[in-house]
């Protein structure tokens, strides 16, 4: 086993370890997803209506609430699409963790 080897398994293990994270993770995003529909919607009805619908639909959701903050707020940069942009980035650095791993740990030119 080569130096290369032992360091994409030691990258790799841990970023398998991770996965249980990012889905905890992005089920907290979730349902502050569906809290910030509700208030962008307004108290009443359609904010029930609005919640629902953004806990139904997972990536939709965060897709329609991003743009809905966004002309709400009338900047791109806002309290949710700083966190939604924050879990795409950590989402996005451990995949290229785990990606870096497997090509460290693959089979090396003999």
């Amino acid at each position: 086993m080569k130096i290369r080897q032992i360091i994409g398994g030691v990258l790799v293990v841990p970023s398998m370890f991770a996965m249980p994270l990012v889905w905890i993770s992005g089920a907290i995003l979730h349902f502050f997803t569906a809290i910030v529909a509700y208030g962008l919607a307004g108290p009443g009805f359609w904010g029930y209506v609005a919640a629902g619908a953004a806990f139904t639909f997972p990536i939709v959701a965060e897709i329609v609430v991003f743009v809905s903050a966004w002309s709400t707020t009338g900047n791109a940069i806002n309290g949710y699409s700083t966190w939604l942009l924050l879990w795409l980035a950590f989402v996005v650095a451990l995949f290229g963790l785990m990606a870096l791993g497997g090509w460290l740990a693959s089979r090396a030119e003999d």
